[in-house]
């Protein structure tokens, strides 16, 4: 049965599958021994202990315990949580962003999960009211597809959850990656999605700092039709900083220190 799935480019595989597949009683003691052997032999590991869920180990990820998540993600995600997606710095360095070597695969659903420890890998998941909204692309990684918010989607999730992600500096050296193809309906696209006015000015001042004044006017536009407050553009606010500024046209509270480390990212 291993090298059946194998062959189909599947690595996960249910409990009850497995009894089906190989003749015996699903849930019974001759499919629960079968497992576990295997499992004490490193040829598959448990990936979710609820509706019990194995990985198939390939000799080459041994080390790893597991084969790497982009592999098996869509197949553990796609019935529990469909309109899941690969978030934050996963999705920065699926984009080409990595200056950051985050450990964990971090991805976006609806209700809190506990995080997966599979072998020497790790997923966090990051919860998200307006999850279907998003704006994703279905990608084809070496083994599987997967749901990957969009470049733009991704930096305004990573403004949002600046303070998990290494702070101001780690967004704007992403979104100056990120940046040159970035599109206009994109940023339209997520910034409707998101419908978080704070959350916006910040993504549009970021944006002009960093010199994509068309992509700005684009998120300029939204805002125009809504109710904005002064918001801090780090939060929480750094009250022992001097020197507090205010853009007017984002209506964005800044410190000097800020404007120079967006400006030296600028170049």
């Amino acid at each position: 049965m291993l090298r059946n799935l194998q062959s189909q480019a599947r690595y996960l595989f249910r409990e009850d599958e497995f009894a089906r597949h190989t003749g015996r009683e699903p849930g019974g003691p001759a499919s629960q021994m079968a497992l576990q052997r295997l499992s004490r032999a490193g040829r598959i590991v448990l990936a979710q202990k609820n509706a019990a869920r194995w990985l198939i180990v390939p000799p080459e990820q041994a080390h790893y315990g597991a084969p790497p998540v982009d592999w098996w993600l869509d197949d553990l995600m796609r019935d529990q949580e469909p309109a899941y997606y690969l978030a934050l710095l996963s999705a920065a360095r699926f984009w080409g962003s990595s200056h950051y070597a985050y450990q964990a695969t971090q991805v976006m659903v609806s209700r809190p999960r506990r995080p997966l420890a599979v072998g020497k890998l790790r997923v966090e998941f990051v919860v998200k009211k307006a999850l279907g909204d998003t704006p994703v692309v279905h990608e084809r990684t070496k083994m599987a597809r997967m749901r990957i918010s969009t470049r733009e989607a991704t930096v305004l999730d990573l403004i949002r959850h600046q303070n998990t992600v290494g702070g101001l500096e780690a967004v704007a050296r992403i979104a100056h990656d990120l940046l040159p193809k970035m599109t206009s309906v994109g940023v339209r696209d997520a910034v409707r999605a998101l419908n978080q006015v704070p959350a916006v000015q910040r993504f549009g001042f970021v944006l002009d700092q960093l010199g994509g004044g068309r992509l700005a006017d684009t998120v300029a536009s939204w805002l125009h039709q809504q109710r904005r407050s002064v918001q801090p553009l780090v939060t929480p606010r750094d009250d022992q900083a001097t020197m507090h500024l205010v853009d007017g046209k984002w209506a964005i509270e800044y410190t000097s220190n800020q404007h120079e480390l967006l400006k030296e990212m600028r170049g």
